[in-house]
Order: C-alpha cells, then structure tokens, then sequence
C-alpha cells in the first residue's frame, strides 16, 4: 500500500508522478509515488491543459520545454483568416511569425501584402487552471519536501478543494488564500510580492513553501514566470525548521537539476540581488 496525497488515501497501484511536469520544465528526480488512475485523470486534466495554454506555450518555446512526445511546442492559431477571408494557420515560433495558406496549401510569404494582418476569435484561455495546478503541485510538492508532517498538520483539503474545482458545483467553503498570474496582489501585500521574486529568481520552474505561524503558503513559477500562490491553514510549530528548512523550503529545477534551499537562505540572495 502506497498513500497518494491527491486522493488522500492509500493505492495498490502506485505510478510515479512529475510534480512539474517535464513540459512545465520538471524533473526525473523531482517525484512522488501516487495513485495510478488518478494520475492519469489529473495529468490530462490540469497538466496537458496549462502546457498547452496559449500564453505558456511561448515560455515553453522560448525554453524549448518538451514533454514526454520530446515535439517540440509553437504557439499556434489554426483557425485564423487574412483581411481577404483566406483561411490561415498563424505560428508564433522563435524565428518569427509564419502563415500558412489552408486553403492553397503554401506558406504565405512575408512580402505577400495579404500577410500583414490576420484575425483570429478562437484563442481561449482558462483564467482557473492556474490554481488548480498550483494546488496541485502544492500537495505534491509539500509531501515531498515535509512527509507524513505535512499531511498531519497542513489542511490540505483546501488544497485539493481547489485542484478538483468543478465549475459547475463552484465550492463555497474554501478557506485558502489564492493569487494567480492574472490577480493583482492587494495594496500593501508585500508578501506576495517577495515570493513572486523568490520564484522568477532563478528563471527557471520552482516551488517555494512557506510555512508561517498559522498557514502554509506554496508559490509556484514555471519555466521563470510566476503562475500562483495558495495559503491554507497549518499548525507550522509541528513542521521542520532549521537548516534547509529554515523558514521554509524552495526547490528549483535549474540546469536540469533539481536544487534546493531554504527560503532564509533564498530571502538573503534576494536581499543581495536588490542591493546591487
């Protein structure tokens, strides 16, 4: 029997689980046992859906992050069409912005008059997924760095309140503490602030957690952007704090390494980056 911290129970059938992604810059050694079957939901269902947000797919470009298919991604438009109603496939690539004639089967040159401006009304973005897998990677991730302790005293309902979120049955009884890449944190939270910092520090994905004397806060960055915090409720007297954990744990996945640190140590380094 293994216990799955997304589900909150023990499986007979565990299957190891990259609490960022690879596509999202994860890692090998950046894992935990979960339960299989729910993976594999979770995965397609929060995971693939942010790797293939149209605003992440040019961070994933930029840093050539593939996952699994090893395909490399391109922000892409399918279904757009030029001021003269020719349909067009738009690609936003690293070399530039290329079009390609559906209809006529060509790429459209740069020089072609027709190319200078297209539209396109089938982009969406779902303003919620960012939570969800921040959540997510909240519960993986404090599990992996705090164990049984994080579990015991971290409520960590809240988290998966937030990581199942079904928009038709919207739960009404969460008490956690959310910000996303499309929130604006409140005037005068200058926490927020400081762990937006502490995760783009390092520009690369990282997770920091940060346990305070009522709550356990988890920020979340992927591929050097800050994508989301959540705060829950937390007997922090009960977790580890002293050296790596001295005020919290951060762990980056920089250099295709996963580093990790204390969040005193990682507020010093900030403290000098802001010096200088």
């Amino acid at each position: 029997m293994t216990y799955c911290v997304y589900t909150d129970k023990e499986t007979l059938d565990p299957s190891p689980e990259h609490i960022l992604p690879l596509s999202l810059g994860g890692h090998d050694d950046f894992v935990i046992d979960v339960d299989r079957k729910f993976n594999n939901d979770i995965g397609s269902r929060v995971d693939g859906k942010l790797a293939n947000d149209f605003i992440v797919l040019f961070e994933r470009d930029r840093a050539g992050a593939v996952g699994h298919s090893k395909k490399h991604p391109i922000p892409t438009v399918k279904n757009a069409k030029l001021t003269d109603g020719t349909p067009v496939q738009v690609k936003f690539g690293k070399d530039g912005l290329s079009l390609f004639d559906l209809r006529g089967r060509k790429n459209i040159e740069r020089t072609d008059s027709r190319a200078h401006q297209f539209q396109c009304s089938n982009i969406k973005i779902d303003i919620d997924i960012d939570l969800m897998f921040v959540a997510k990677v909240a519960l993986a991730a404090g599990y992996y760095a705090y164990g049984d302790d994080f579990v015991k005293n971290v409520q960590t309902d809240e988290f998966r309140k937030i990581m199942n979120f079904d928009k038709q049955n919207l739960p009404t009884d969460s008490i956690a503490r959310v910000y996303s890449r499309s929130h604006e944190p409140e005037e005068g939270d200058d926490m927020i602030h400081i762990l937006k910092m502490m995760t783009e520090i390092g520009s690369c994905s990282s997770v920091i957690l940060a346990p305070s004397s009522e709550t356990f806060g988890v920020a979340v960055s992927i591929l050097g952007k800050f994508l989301g915090f959540i705060s829950v409720p937390c007997k922090s007297s009960n977790l580890v704090n002293d050296r790596d954990y001295k005020y919290g744990h951060c762990i980056y996945i920089q250099n295709e390494q996963v580093k990790r640190f204390s969040l005193d140590y990682i507020r010093l380094k900030l403290l000098n980056q802001l010096e200088q």
